[in-house]
């Protein structure tokens, strides 16, 4: 009988106790809301290194978007210029995106895959600041990357 009353306060205390990993955390409603737009960068900072960030002259900024509307519902975009010394043209790359909030932490999916996930930092009407980590510099150890944005809206998508 002992062990069984052992067994069954073992059960209960296992039960009583919760994991945080196994709660999803709600989307910050402030988070949510402020995000959803479209940013040029503005700063980057590797591992404590501050850097303005250099766009292409002539061409639109290099820039990310945030939508949470009717045919848009959590899409992710980022355009940047490409490598164009000898061209005539701005060439625009884009990457297209699924994101979604969970607390601060914002995950970028590609399909069903994580690809990213940003850590809101700080976010307003007029800016906003995330880190992740990723190796920018391919030595094989992440690097933690702060960017800044301030909001742009060359093509009036937002209002």
């Amino acid at each position: 009988i002992m062990r069984y009353l052992v067994g069954f306060l073992m059960l209960i205390i296992l039960a009583s106790c919760s994991n945080d990993d196994d709660i999803d955390e709600a989307p910050d409603p402030y988070v949510l809301e402020a995000i959803i737009g479209s940013w040029a960068y503005d700063t980057v900072t590797v591992n404590g290194e501050f850097y303005m960030y250099q766009h292409t002259e002539g061409c639109v900024k290099d820039m990310f978007q945030f939508y949470n509307e009717e045919g848009k519902l959590f899409d992710f975009e980022e355009d940047y210029v490409s490598n164009c010394d000898i061209c005539a043209e701005c060439a625009i790359s884009s990457t297209n995106l699924k994101w979604e909030l969970i607390g601060k932490k914002i995950d970028l999916y590609f399909g069903e895959q994580l690809v990213a996930q940003y850590e809101i930092l700080e976010v307003s009407d007029s800016f906003i600041k995330y880190k992740r980590f990723f190796d920018v510099d391919e030595d094989g150890n992440e690097d933690e990357v702060e960017i800044t944005g301030v909001p742009y809206d060359p093509y009036d998508e937002f209002d």
